[in-house]
């Protein structure tokens, strides 16, 4: 709930002052006391129009360019053979320019993701790995955290031929809000081993897609929530038999 303090027109305003200045003494600053109370009116009009703004978890991608020094993740990837068969892969994921926080906690799913290991941090005073999560405190402007897990990253399509690779959601959310977000996914195989075909959401301003033969990279600017659905098909090395 946000209170405003409606100001009132001038002719009143000047009135007001008259009639209670005679019942005060002529010392007290009626303007003064005026303007304190028109900016805080302006200061509540400020704060109900930024909550207004607010994301509320819709997912909206950004086509400018993002904030070099806002938050970002990088996640890569490394799928081989044995991931096609188990769907377990290697994954590296660092954190950048965290919010500063006297507590922040990253979430994993506990059903896709094992033995988590903290790699490097900056600018965090303590972290801790804490089942699925890691637990973060006096986290600095600007801080950083990289992690390693194995992460349950590539299945059988549901619906069409080859596999699917999902990840997500990707968010970054204070209190009741979401806000914006840079997000990196890299994706490594050995050349030829799998091709890109589609992805969901599709490419399109602030979500780019690169394909190469050993890989595709993503990156996303947004707001909201993300849930990356990337289709991949068998390459050549799989149809023809070769490494």
């Amino acid at each position: 709930m946000v209170i405003a303090v409606i100001s009132p027109a001038e002719p009143a305003r000047a009135e007001l002052a008259r009639a209670l200045d005679r019942e005060t003494t002529d010392s007290f600053d009626w303007d003064a006391a005026w303007e304190q109370a028109e900016e805080r009116a302006r200061e509540e009009q400020r704060l109900l129009e930024k909550a207004r703004q607010v994301n509320e978890g819709e997912l909206e991608f950004l086509g400018s360019e993002p904030d070099p020094d806002g938050a970002r993740m990088h996640k890569r990837l490394r799928l081989d053979r044995e991931s096609l068969e188990t769907g377990w892969a290697e994954m590296h994921q660092c954190h950048d320019n965290l919010d500063p926080a006297p507590a922040v906690q990253i979430v994993f799913n506990p059903e896709r993701t094992r033995n988590i290991r903290i790699t490097s941090r900056e600018g965090v005073g303590m972290a801790k790995v804490d089942g699925p999560s890691v637990q973060m405190r006096e986290i600095e402007r600007g801080a950083r955290l990289c992690v390693n897990a194995r992460v349950l990253a590539i299945e059988p399509h549901p619906t069409a031929a080859g596999y699917q690779v999902e990840n997500g959601p990707f968010m970054r959310r204070f209190l009741d809000g979401y806000y914006p977000m840079h997000v990196r996914l890299a994706l490594d195989w050995p050349a030829g081993l799998l091709a890109f075909a589609d992805s969901t959401p599709p490419a399109q301003p602030g979500l780019s897609i690169e394909t190469r033969p050993d890989g595709l990279r993503l990156d996303a600017h947004f707001e909201g929530r993300l849930v990356s659905r990337l289709h991949l098909l068998p390459g050549p090395a799989l149809n023809g038999g070769e490494e």
